[in-house]
């Protein structure tokens, strides 16, 4: 008796179908992947004025932060100067304190930043200014005026 040879049977994976099934499942993590967005510092900035809408202001008013490339800082305010070093970021606080004391609501605090200075000094900074909080006959008086100026050195 002769036997026969046993056909050998292939196995395959039907792929016709593969290429939906990769379209489903991208278009599957298109629509349910979510991107966070940078959010950066939130700050409420002012509509642009008109030329009429310009206010002076006096300079005994303002105190001025000055932050060169090399992310030095330093203060003028009511005709002194002084240098703040990086670790020294609570003296900002006092400094604006005092003057807004002095001051009250017409005090106007400009932060000149240079370009090329470290991003974490002027966040810095900025954290300072949004901690000062003084209380006078009652109220209660921040560093609301903020004036965010950049510099470029020639």
């Amino acid at each position: 008796m002769q036997l026969r040879e046993k056909k050998k049977t292939r196995y395959a994976i039907p792929t016709a179908s593969m290429g939906d099934v990769a379209f489903l499942i991208l278009i599957f993590f298109l629509t349910s992947t979510v991107f966070t967005k940078d959010k950066g510092l939130k700050m409420l900035l002012p509509e642009k004025a008109e030329q009429e809408d310009i206010v002076k202001v006096k300079p005994e008013n303002i105190v001025m932060i000055l932050i060169n490339p090399a992310g030095a800082i330093r203060i003028k305010a009511s005709g002194e100067e002084r240098d703040i070093m990086p670790n020294e970021y609570d003296e900002i606080k006092r400094i604006v304190e005092e003057r807004l004391l002095d001051r009250d609501t017409l005090l106007v605090v400009s932060l000149r930043t240079s370009k090329e200075a470290p991003y974490k000094n002027m966040v810095q900074v900025l954290d300072q200014l949004k901690l000062v909080k003084v209380v006078k006959d009652g109220r209660e008086l921040r560093a609301n005026k903020i004036s965010l100026i950049p510099t470029s050195e020639e």
